[in-house]
Formats: C-alpha cells, structure tokens, sequence
C-alpha cells in the first residue's frame, strides 16, 4: 500500500501564506522605532544646539561605518579634521553605537524624515518658528515641457535668511571625508557615509545666541 506525501510548502507559498503582522506588533515596532530616534536626539544632538552659532552642523556617524571611526591610540581632538565643514558651523563628530545605530537603520527615509520632526518639535516647543527648506524647483513650463518632452529646467533656490525667532532643519545622508593623522604623523583621507543634521537659527538685533 502506497502512502502520499504532501508536498513541502515552496517559499512563495511560505510567504504568501505568512499572517500580517497584527496592529499591537506594527504599533510596537512604531515605538521602537520613534523611541531609537529620540534617544538620540536627547543625547547627542539637542545638547549641542546650545551655542551662540547661527548654524550648528551635527555628524551622526553610524556604528557600522569603520572608516570614520578613529583610533583609541589617538585623541579625536588631536588626529582628525573634518573637510568641507566650515567652523563657523560649529561642526560636531558624533559616533554612534551598538547594533541598533547601524546605517542601514539611519539612512532610511522614514527615520531621516522622524528625526527631522522630532528636531522641529523640539525647537518649537522653545518658542521657534520652522522655516521650510529650499529645493530643486522648475524654472517654469518650456515649449518642449508642454509639447510633451521630459526636458524640464531646473534651478536650486536659494534659502532666504532667517528672521529673529526663525529656525531651520536639514537632515540628509552624505558623505562625509576626514583627514586623520596616523601613528607616522602623516594625515590620511577617508570617507564615508553619514547623516548630517544642520539648524539655523535667526538671530535678532539685540540677542544674538540661543539656549535650549
């Protein structure tokens, strides 16, 4: 007597037939996630916007990205230089880390649009106005746009500055280069991927600093 065997499920039949997670897992997952951004903006970014700088320049450097991170041999203060970050900004390293600060979690759109939000938030709540930020926006409709063609002009506009009580948020994923002196006394280049946060702030006639 013969027996049949069903067939083992294939991976499109595996996750296909996988339930959706259920709203109290997507609604735990959202605070994790939330929760991860404001642990680091109450530590390591909202602490150095106290400065009497008009722009303050933070770089978040993400666990995983071993070529930014320097050597314990080596004083950060002493070994390194950050190029293309005028000091004017008030330029800041930050290295993150642990599992939870990798880049593949920092560099997503939805956590660079939270940390943006909460930052906004937070210098709302000190009084600030939240000044849009300036993109890439069409000069106007051509000929060739309107007969249907993909050719578009462009321009990028300029920000405008900042009225007394005005504050402005960037938050975008670039490539950052240092310039670190090795164990020879030499410097060295290297690059690599960060997420850098800049706030303006309008300063008035009177009061030129602001505290948080």
């Amino acid at each position: 007597m013969s027996s049949s065997k069903s067939p083992l499920p294939t991976l499109t039949q595996s996750s296909t037939d996988a339930p959706p997670p259920s709203y109290s897992e997507s609604l735990n997952a959202e605070n994790h996630f939330t929760s991860r951004v404001s642990t680091v903006v109450d530590l390591h970014i909202f602490p150095h916007l106290a400065v009497d700088h008009a722009t303050t320049t933070i770089i978040l450097v993400p666990s995983n990205i071993s070529t930014l991170i320097a050597s314990p041999a080596s004083p950060l203060e002493k070994s390194e230089t950050l190029v293309g970050f005028p000091s004017s900004h008030n330029p800041t390293v930050i290295r993150l880390l642990g599992p939870d600060n990798r880049l593949e979690f920092w560099q997503r759109a939805a956590v660079l649009r939270e940390l943006s939000c909460q930052l906004c938030e937070r210098l709302r709540a000190q009084g600030f106005n939240i000044a849009s930020n300036p993109r890439e926006t069409r000069l106007g409709q051509t000929p060739a746009r309107i007969s249907g063609s993909r050719d578009v002009d462009w321009k990028t506009v300029e920000p405008r500055a900042l009225t007394d009580g005005e504050a402005r948020v960037s938050v975008e994923k670039e490539e950052v280069c240092l310039r670190i002196e090795n164990d020879m006394g030499l410097y060295e280049t290297r690059t690599g991927r960060a997420i850098v946060v800049r706030v303006d702030v309008g300063f008035g006639e009177e009061d030129d600093s602001w505290h948080v």
